[in-house]
């Protein structure tokens, strides 16, 4: 009787399938020596991936988006993986931060002082419950909505680029790498917070700008000088971007109250 595959049910020819790659089970698999072995295995094969993912995200722009495209993925992690680790980073550590979301120590002296007014009194609330509950909500809003980001910059990258002939899904795999970077910048600028603000925004904009040149110049094979005037244009159109998210957010949020 020939052995099968008990995941797939294939005709076995080794310790492996060839059709799922599922390995046959032997008594030896549940050694303590063979079980040991696979933990430390998982444990250094898991902690390589992310310290090869994240040096190349920070100190070689556009490479993790070259070999992805290329093929070449085992030894990273996923894009979109590491877009979520990112942003729940981005969101953990800032969680006061202004950069999605407008505080509502801001927003509501913003032009909107008579609604608050009128919300307060409707509700019953006081403006300071208000102002928690908005807080509360926007945060976890602009956590959830965030990933709108990846097809917007994947638009803007695909008009940029279309001479290339790239498939807008590489776009995307270039987005979600960039805006990885995005948040880690972010977390970065912590380092200069000491500095006041205007530190923090010149810190991120080079940061971003110079990853985008480099990035650019690996990806998508363009000069120097394309290369920098593409990743002006990228940047003003995230600010754009971001500063239209905020505003979003914030609207919605204060109407769920």
């Amino acid at each position: 009787m020939k052995n099968t595959c008990k995941n797939c049910g294939e005709t076995l020819k080794g310790k492996y399938c060839f059709e799922c790659g599922e390995k046959v089970v032997e008594t030896n698999d549940f050694s303590l020596k063979t079980m040991f072995a696979e933990v430390v295995d998982g444990i250094f094969n898991i902690d390589s991936k992310v310290y090869q993912t994240f040096l190349n995200l920070l100190f070689k722009p556009g490479k993790l988006t070259s070999k992805y495209i290329e093929g070449i993925r085992k030894p990273f992690m996923k894009p979109i993986q590491v877009f979520l680790i990112t942003n729940i980073l981005f969101f953990l550590l800032l969680t006061q931060a202004d950069i999605l979301r407008i505080p509502a120590k801001y927003y509501f002296n913003d032009g909107i002082k008579e609604k608050v007014f009128e919300l307060v009194q409707n509700s019953g609330k006081t403006e300071i419950q208000l102002s928690q509950e908005y807080d509360s909500i926007s945060t976890n809003f602009s956590k959830g909505a965030v990933i709108i980001f990846v097809p917007l910059l994947g638009v803007i990258l695909w008009v940029l680029f279309y001479k290339t002939n790239f498939l807008f899904g590489m776009h995307l795999i270039f987005a979600m790498h960039y805006l990885s970077f995005f948040f880690l910048s972010c977390l970065l600028a912590i380092t200069v917070n000491r500095f006041g603000n205007r530190a923090v925004q010149i810190f991120i904009t080079l940061t971003n700008v110079l990853f985008l040149i480099l990035a650019i110049k690996q990806v998508y094979k363009n000069s120097l000088f394309i290369s920098i005037f593409k990743s002006i244009i990228i940047i003003i159109s995230f600010v754009f971007l971001t500063a239209g998210y905020r505003t979003l957010i914030s609207y919605l949020s204060f109407k769920m109250l």
